[in-house]
């Protein structure tokens, strides 16, 4: 249960301090994405919906590790893991150039997510 219990907190934080970063400091957040800041009504929904994202994957973590039920994480993982499988898909189909380091902690969040979601589900069943 421990396990669960950190990981959920861990994933939690880092998403809820990546909402954070793209509420307060967009500019950067995308830099950091190696993504171009958008203008206008592009900004606006480049802003809303990177914010929303990570906001509410956030919150879904720590649902999970309030109520502890794996299916707030486990929602988290299937969201990121899915994002995973499109960037590959981008990729193949449209040469959309993947960025690693997103792939990479794309792969992360979703295995903690998982990870979790199982600890929650077999200590609760």
């Amino acid at each position: 249960m421990k396990i669960a219990n950190i990981l959920s907190i861990i994933l939690g934080l880092v998403l809820l301090i990546l909402s954070a970063q793209w509420l307060f400091f967009p500019e950067s957040a995308s830099e950091s994405l190696n993504m171009i800041y958008l203008d206008g009504e592009g900004r606006n929904t480049q802003i809303r919906d990177f914010s929303a994202l990570f906001w509410t994957t956030s919150l879904l973590c720590f649902l999970s590790l309030i109520t502890k039920s794996y299916q707030w994480i486990l929602s988290t993982g299937i969201l990121f893991l899915s994002a995973a499988v499109f960037s590959v898909i981008a990729n193949i189909y449209h040469n959309a150039p993947i960025t690693n380091s997103s792939l990479f902690a794309e792969l992360i969040f979703s295995s903690m997510a998982f990870i979790s979601a199982y600890m929650f589900w077999i200590n609760y069943r």
